[in-house]
Parts: C-alpha cells; sequence; structure tokens
C-alpha cells in the first residue's frame, strides 16, 4: 500500500512539473581542448535529454536534444572546419526572420530569430565567442518555453587560462520575448 501511494505520488509530482511548464534542468562542465589550452563552458539546460558528442577536425560538436520540448542546443568548439559560421545557416534549413543582432566590439555576436516549421513559429539563437572559438544554439523553442533558453544562454560561462567570460561579457542582457 506504502509503495503504490510514492508511485502515485512520484507519478503526481512528474505530471505537475510538466503540465505547468517547468522544465527541470540541470548545470554542466563541458572542457573544449584546443592547442592554447582547455575552455570549461558551464551550461544549464534540460534533465531529461539525449546528449550526442562529436570530435572532429580538432573541434567538439555536442549537441542536447531536450526529450521535453523538442528543443535542441549545439555547442561548437575548437578550430577546424566542423561547422562553418553561422552556424544556425547550416542546422536551419527553413526561410529564418532575423529579430536581433548584437555585436560586442567583434568579440561576441548574438543572433535571435524564428522560423516557421510545420506551421509554427520555432525560436533560435546563435551566440559566436570569436576569440575562444566557442558558439552556443539554441532552435526548435516554442514561444512558451523562450524564456528558458534564453536563461540558459544568458547565464552561459566560458573559463579559459584563468579568466571567465560570461554572455554579454558583463552587460545586462537584453530581455527577449517571443512576438
Amino acid at each position: 500500500m506504502i509503495v503504490e501511494k510514492g508511485k502515485i505520488i512520484f507519478a503526481l509530482l512528474f505530471f505537475s512539473k510538466v503540465i505547468f511548464g517547468q522544465i527541470s534542468t540541470k548545470v554542466d562542465t563541458i572542457l573544449c581542448h584546443r592547442t592554447v589550452g582547455w575552455n570549461k563552458i558551464i551550461i544549464e539546460y534540460p534533465t531529461v535529454n539525449r546528449i550526442f558528442v562529436n570530435y572532429a577536425e580538432g573541434a567538439l560538436l555536442m549537441t542536447i536534444n531536450s526529450m521535453l520540448d523538442t528543443a535542441t542546443i549545439v555547442i561548437h568548439c575548437g578550430g577546424g572546419g566542423i561547422m562553418a559560421r553561422p552556424l544556425t545557416d547550416s542546422l536551419i534549413r527553413e526561410e529564418k526572420t532575423i529579430l536581433s543582432e548584437f555585436v560586442l566590439e567583434g568579440q561576441v555576436r548574438i543572433v535571435r530569430g524564428y522560423y516557421i516549421r510545420n506551421g509554427r513559429r520555432k525560436y533560435f539563437r546563435e551566440d559566436n565567442y570569436f576569440e575562444a572559438r566557442i558558439d552556443f544554439v539554441y532552435k526548435n523553442v516554442e514561444a512558451d518555453k523562450l524564456m528558458y533558453y534564453e536563461r540558459f544562454f544568458n547565464n552561459v560561462k566560458i573559463l579559459r587560462n584563468r579568466q571567465t567570460c560570461t554572455a554579454g561579457a558583463g552587460l545586462q542582457p537584453v530581455p527577449f520575448t517571443a512576438k
């Protein structure tokens, strides 16, 4: 009897998170090796996911597919020609509408926009950290989950040679909401 009640309580807690739109997340550290040294990326992403990692041509390509909302996060770091910038050109085949583009002193570029897939608006963001040779993309994000993925990317930390670079390089992140 106690086991059944435990199962019911677990099921209710699980479905309440899904129904009310909360995403269970985790914070992870990813090591990117470059010829200059080690880069550590600290990023938050959905807990229920599938992760694919590919090392090729001196670069790391990590894809995190969220199982709850079909969004995808792509992390590309290091040298090599595994992916060309902008990454969204090769990752998104649909015609894109750019909503904002931000460039900070030629060091950081952040592009936000959307595309239409199956009649629905899907949002994306691409962050390029040129000096560190690290890129982040989220794509296939629904409007109701956009605030979560924006928070994930606004809180990314890149550590290299005992220096820290955060999203926006110390600037206040510009709020972004679906239109």
